[in-house]
């Protein structure tokens, strides 16, 4: 069974709101009665398929119990993309040595509380059999709709007319492969609230997940791959005030580690999709 060491990014981006909560960082936020970096990192602790977990953020974070699972905290720089970079060379280095024969590189983010270690195995379980140099995936906007979840404060890319979230779980084969598109990262990163402007820097317009791969797959030199994920907790997170609220909520009502929809919902939702591989 194949294993992959993960990053998870903790670093700060306007993260003044959480203030008002009497925090100065995200992950320190409680749910449950536990911070939310803690609830994240079990989740994925408790996952058979991952190996290491590094985390990227500030030296305040030592100060958790869940640290005592994770294998290395690196410093946060000052930026998103700046933090990725960090946590991929550590592994690159330390972990892998600079060999070329390895599992890749897999990442998430602090304030994915929503996953669990369900929806995490059955993401995870699905990238093997493609083999891909990158992994993207998005969840459609009824999928989350019918999970409960708010949809008006959400950020939703339209493909083939149809309304698609970004996911809380990246892949990356080769560090190369970032290298290669890092300015384009900084862009993406930018329009990440305005993902029509995304698609228009890209050059992926009007192109169906199936175009978007073959665009993204010739600047990273790499396969790329798209996948539709049926997991709403795939494509929620916790950046601002009422994620905050509807989180501590819903995690109260439940503690359930298996909140997934069936085959049959999926088969509904993506049926008029174009060349578009799921999760399954």
């Amino acid at each position: 069974m194949k294993k992959y060491n993960l990053i998870i990014l903790a670093g700060g981006e306007n993260e003044k709101w959480c203030k008002q909560y009497g925090y100065n960082k995200k992950p320190f936020l409680p749910l449950n009665g536990k911070p939310m970096l803690d609830r994240v990192v079990q989740s994925f602790r408790n996952s058979i398929y991952i190996d290491k977990i590094i985390v990227v953020g500030p030296r305040e974070l030592d100060q958790l119990d869940c640290m005592k699972y994770v294998d290395k905290r690196i410093p946060e720089g000052g930026s998103f993309i700046q933090n990725l970079i960090h946590g991929i060379a550590y592994l690159k280095a330390f972990i892998y040595k600079f060999k070329r024969n390895h599992n890749g590189y897999l990442i998430s983010f602090c304030d994915a509380a929503f996953l669990n270690t369900y929806v995490i195995n059955k993401t995870i379980e699905n990238l093997d059999p493609h083999d891909p140099g990158m992994v993207l995936h998005y969840v459609p906007k009824e999928v989350i709709a019918r999970r409960g979840f708010l949809v008006e404060n959400r950020t939703f890319m339209y493909v083939a007319g149809r309304p698609y979230t970004g996911a809380n779980i990246y892949y990356v084969k080769k560090f190369s492969a970032v290298l290669r598109v890092i300015k384009d990262l900084a862009a993406m990163r930018k329009y990440r609230k305005t993902p029509e402007k995304m698609l228009e820097h890209l050059g992926c317009k009007d192109k169906p997940y199936s175009g978007i791969e073959k665009v993204l797959s010739k600047m990273m030199r790499v396969k790329v791959k798209i996948f539709v994920s049926p997991y709403a907790e795939m494509g929620v997170d916790i950046d601002k005030p009422i994620d905050y609220e509807l989180a501590k909520s819903q995690l109260e009502k439940t503690t359930k580690d298996c909140l997934a929809f069936e085959d049959k919902d999926l088969e509904n939702v993506c049926a008029q999709e174009d060349e578009i591989d799921v999760d399954a």
